[in-house]
């Protein structure tokens, strides 16, 4: 015990220095980065590229359709101007997320458009849900879901992990992070990979039938944990947010347009403590928490549940 003791005396300085302001509060800010997007077009996306442009960070915006991006960006231009923000290099992909070769395309020819820097942000929020009895989903449905929501997920972060890795430079170091041959490890230590997961990969939504997006979501979550072991030792964290019920523009307008979607949207807050839907907005602090380098540099592999206490019932 006396030499434990002696231990955890040493552990702390006699006469501690004074940190600085840097040393103990953790920045947002993402200047100089630029931050992959998928599913842009979408009403979660928006929001946070909205946030990102404002924390500095260049956007690479990626959906299916070109149209809907250069919507998207316009209306991010336009947020920029209306709130006296600097503006940032915003470029416009279109790709099926769900195609590997796509997908390789589009990361690869992202730097061309932004002065060569290489991404080492993402926010991937691709994907969608089907409301399909168990036994009556078709198998091409499912196999296209599946294909969207996970493979997407893992054809992203490969993609993006292979360009960081890609252009590494080999070096001898004194340091102790080195393989089994003793070649020193690349590290980048700014990588972060923030994947949309959704309470529904931890619970089974009712009433709605849905075994599909349950599923795949249960396997974004697990995609996360397996990622960010092996990768880990190269610097790059990933993780995921998994948020409840969003009360989207798109989802508003559908559940005020019958009765059956106003007693859905009452059956879904009757069973979150909070007694309301998430508001986009309200996924922001997590994202940027997990995308900042000095708030969360010990995070990775984690899923972080935003759904107002859904998953405490």
């Amino acid at each position: 015990m006396s030499g434990l003791s002696q231990e955890v005396r040493s552990a702390t300085p006699i006469n501690p220095s004074i940190p600085s302001l840097a040393d103990v509060v953790p920045s947002f800010r993402l200047d100089g980065h630029v931050t992959i997007i998928t599913g842009a077009a979408g009403g979660l996306a928006h929001t946070l590229s909205q946030a990102l442009v404002a924390q500095g960070s260049q956007l690479a915006l990626m959906d299916l359709s070109h149209e809907s991006l250069e919507n998207t960006r316009r209306d991010l231009i336009h947020f920029q101007k209306q709130n006296n923000l600097p503006e940032v290099a915003i470029s416009i992909w279109a790709c099926d997320i769900s195609n590997a070769d796509e997908v390789e395309e589009v990361v690869r020819a992202i730097p061309g458009e932004h002065n060569g820097i290489i991404p080492q942000k993402l926010v991937h929020t691709a994907g969608f849900c089907q409301n399909i009895n168990a036994h009556e989903y078709d198998a091409a449905k499912a196999q296209k879901l599946v294909n969207v929501n996970l493979l997407g997920s893992l054809y992203i972060c490969q993609s993006m992990a292979r360009q960081l890795l890609a252009r590494r430079t080999r070096r001898k170091s004194i340091s102790t992070d080195v393989n089994e041959s003793g070649e020193v490890l690349p590290h980048f230590p700014e990588a972060s990979f923030v994947l949309i997961g959704s309470m529904s990969g931890l619970i089974v939504n009712t009433p709605q039938p849905q075994c599909a997006y349950n599923m795949s979501k249960a396997g974004v979550i697990h995609l996360v944990k397996s990622l960010a072991a092996e990768w880990a030792k190269y610097g790059i964290r990933v993780n995921a947010i998994s948020p409840g019920y969003i009360a989207t523009a798109l989802t508003k307008q559908v559940i005020s347009q019958s009765p059956e979607g106003a007693a859905l949207q009452k059956e879904w807050t009757n069973r979150i403590p909070v007694g309301r839907m998430a508001e986009p907005k309200e996924f922001v602090g997590s994202m940027l928490y997990l995308l900042s380098r000095s708030a969360s540099s010990y995070t990775t592999g984690e899923n972080m549940v935003v759904d107002g206490g859904y998953v405490c019932w």
